[in-house]
C-alpha cells in the first residue's frame, strides 16, 4: 500500500504523532504496543503502554487471521477503557520497517457532539470534551522521540487513514497515499499536493470556516464533511487540530476517515464563532 510519497520533516512527523486527536498506535507483528500517543492513551489507558496486547483490549478477536490477510481494515468497530467515550472504530494497516512487520492503528472515539457547530453544547462525550482530554497536560505521558521516526514515516506510508498537513495559506504541503486516493489523485498526486484545500471541500462555506479556525488553533473534531473526488461527494470525518507555535500557524495536523455512517446528514459550522 506504501507509495513514494515524500514524508513531511522529521519535527513535523513527531508532532503529529505525539498531539493527534485520534489514538496512533504501532504494534508488532503480533499486536503489542511498541508506540502509542497521548490520545490512544486518553482511549485504552494502560493498555497503550509498550507491550501490551492492543487487539485484545479492543476486543478484536480475530487479528491474527487480519494480520495475515495483510488488507487495509477501515472503520472497524472497537470498544475503549475511556469512561465517556467507551466506543469507536479502528483503521489499521499492515506493513515493514527496516524489514520487520508492524500494524499500524488510527483510534477515534464516537462523540454526541462536533466540533464546530452552530450550537454548542457540554457533556462529557462532546467532541469538545475529547479533545480537551486531549491537550490536558499529563506528566505521565512521555512523547516518541526521534528514534521512532522510521516507525511514525512507516505509519504515514501504510495506516489507512487519510492525513495532511496545511501551511498558513490553505495549501497543502503535505499528504499521505491514503489522502491522495480519497481526492482522486493517485496518478497525478502534484494536482493536489502543493494547492490550496479549497478544491477538494464540496461546501466552500465549510472550508472557509477551517481556515480560520486553523489559524486561531481551534480544533475541528468528529466533523462529517463530503470531500470531492471526480466531482463526486465522499462522506468523510474529520479530526484536526494546528500545530501553532508564537501565534503563528506551522501547519495543521488533519486526520480524515471515510464515513462509518455516510447516509448521516453531513454537520454544519457557525461562521467563525470560535466560542464552542
Amino acid at each position: 500500500m506504501s507509495q513514494q510519497i515524500a514524508h513531511p520533516s522529521d519535527d513535523q512527523l513527531l508532532d503529529l504523532f505525539n498531539w493527534a486527536s485520534p489514538g496512533m498506535v504501532v504494534t508488532d507483528s503480533q499486536g503489542r504496543v511498541v508506540i502509542a500517543n497521548k490520545a490512544a492513551g486518553e482511549l485504552v489507558g494502560e493498555n497503550a503502554a509498550a507491550g501490551q496486547a492492543l487487539p485484545e483490549a479492543l476486543g478484536i478477536a480475530n487479528y491474527a487471521a487480519l494480520a495475515e490477510a495483510g488488507r487495509p481494515v477501515e472503520n472497524r468497530a472497537v470498544i475503549f477503557t475511556a469512561d465517556a467515550f467507551p466506543t469507536g472504530f479502528a483503521n489499521i494497516g499492515f506493513g515493514e520497517v527496516d524489514g520487520e512487520r508492524y500494524g499500524f492503528w488510527a483510534l477515534r472515539p464516537e462523540t454526541i457532539h462536533p466540533t464546530p457547530s452552530p450550537s454548542p453544547i457540554e457533556g462529557a462525550a462532546t467532541a469538545a470534551s475529547w479533545i480537551g482530554r486531549v491537550d490536558a497536560r499529563n506528566a505521565a505521558y512521555q512523547p516518541v522521540t526521534a528514534d521512532s521516526v522510521a516507525l511514525i514515516q512507516g505509519y504515514y506510508d501504510h495506516c489507512p487513514v487519510a492525513i495532511h498537513l496545511i501551511e498558513e495559506d490553505g495549501t497543502v504541503s503535505h499528504a499521505n497515499w491514503k489522502d491522495i486516493a480519497i481526492v482522486g489523485a493517485t496518478e497525478q498526486p502534484d494536482t493536489y499536493v502543493g494547492h490550496h484545500i479549497r478544491h477538494i471541500y464540496a461546501d466552500q462555506e465549510v472550508v472557509d470556516d477551517f481556515l480560520g479556525r486553523w489559524g486561531e488553533d481551534a480544533p475541528i473534531i468528529d466533523f462529517r464533511a463530503d470531500f470531492l473526488n471526480g466531482g463526486e461527494r465522499v462522506p468523510v470525518v474529520i479530526f484536526s487540530t494546528a500545530n501553532v507555535a508564537d501565534g503563528k500557524l506551522r501547519n495543521t495536523r488533519c486526520f480524515v476517515f471515510s464515513d462509518n455512517d455516510p447516509r448521516r446528514s453531513r454537520d454544519r459550522v457557525a461562521a467563525l464563532d470560535l466560542a464552542f
